[in-house]
């Protein structure tokens, strides 16, 4: 990755959300801006390698709440949820006492120009959402809103109409998924083979993949699933086998908020009866040829992160 992507990256991002430079703050690799009351903040962190590759990590995030208590019950409410999680998740910073949403994308030399567009759509959903409900989450958290004004125009008055994207996704939601049934059964022959064994089913993909001895994890692909805001999509979910333990998940999302070794589109979240797990659905309105394969190691990607983070040698 150049200095040269990164600043096209950014470009992209700014004029696909239709930035208004009065509501803009930037400031070295990344920028905040303001949609309404809420910050969202879009930068790089630092280039590192990421298994013999040169890689960079794009964060998404915006403001949500703030003084909220490090409890057990937070984190219950937390992973609750993130069961729901589109291209975002939940995350508490505990030091700061605030809640954000977050997303982020690993880019390389090979996969930066998809890797831009998911941005843009988690950056899109994820300040709406944010905007959407900040005050009613304030109120289940015992906790405030978390306002900020530009750091020389102060509050917005007015919010942008990227707050109402909403209706997009769902409009192209309304249509049957785009991913079909048969773009699933091809990914059962992918190479390298990022599983153990994988099958498929009409609108399904079902994947073993190593974790532990006699206990694998398990990779799930849905394209049946309607989300009850966005409709049609994709529902991707990987189950490890561990206590299903909301601070853990707070845990893992926490740390891949900071140095993830994938895209983080999705949350970690408690399945109750079958643990603890990954999941994201994605909008129809997000489709691209290249998309799923790209989440699929991604997510062999994840798989192996939380292995190594969880149980370390």
């Amino acid at each position: 990755m150049t200095g040269e992507i990164e600043a096209e990256v950014l470009n992209f991002i700014i004029d696909r959300l239709q930035i208004e430079d009065e509501w803009f703050d930037g400031r070295g690799r990344g920028f905040t801006w303001w949609a309404g009351a809420l910050a969202q903040r879009v930068s790089f962190s630092a280039p590192r390698d990421l298994h013999g590759v040169r890689a960079v990590t794009l964060h998404v995030e915006t403001d949500l709440l703030a003084g909220v208590s490090a409890t057990g019950a937070t984190w219950q409410r937390l992973a609750a949820m993130n069961r729901l999680a589109t291209l975002s998740a939940y995350v508490a910073d505990v030091a700061a006492a605030t809640v954000c949403l977050h997303a982020s994308v690993t880019l390389t030399e090979a996969n930066w120009p998809l890797a831009r567009v998911l941005a843009v759509h988690a950056a899109a959903l994820q300040v709406a959402d944010a905007h959407a409900e900040a005050a009613e989450l304030a109120r289940i958290f015992g906790a405030r809103v978390h306002t900020t004004g530009h750091p020389s125009r102060g509050a917005r008055p007015h919010p942008d109409e990227m707050l109402g994207v909403i209706e997009v996704y769902q409009q192209r939601g309304q249509e049957p998924s785009p991913f079909t049934t048969e773009a699933l059964a091809n990914l059962v022959h992918l190479e390298p083979r990022p599983w153990v064994m994988a099958a498929n089913e009409p609108d399904r993909l079902v994947a073993d993949l190593t974790f532990a001895a006699g206990q694998p994890a398990r990779l799930e692909l849905d394209a049946s699933v309607v989300h009850p805001a966005l409709g049609s999509g994709l529902q991707l979910r990987l189950l490890i086998p561990v206590e299903p333990d909301a601070a853990i998940a707070q845990r893992l999302n926490a740390n891949e908020a900071v140095q993830p070794d994938a895209h983080q589109l999705g949350a970690w979240c408690v399945d109750e009866e079958r643990g603890l797990c990954f999941g994201t659905f994605v909008p129809a309105a997000t489709h691209h040829p290249e998309l799923v394969r790209a989440l699929v190691y991604h997510s062999a990607g994840r798989n192996e992160w939380a292995r190594a983070l969880l149980f370390p040698q």
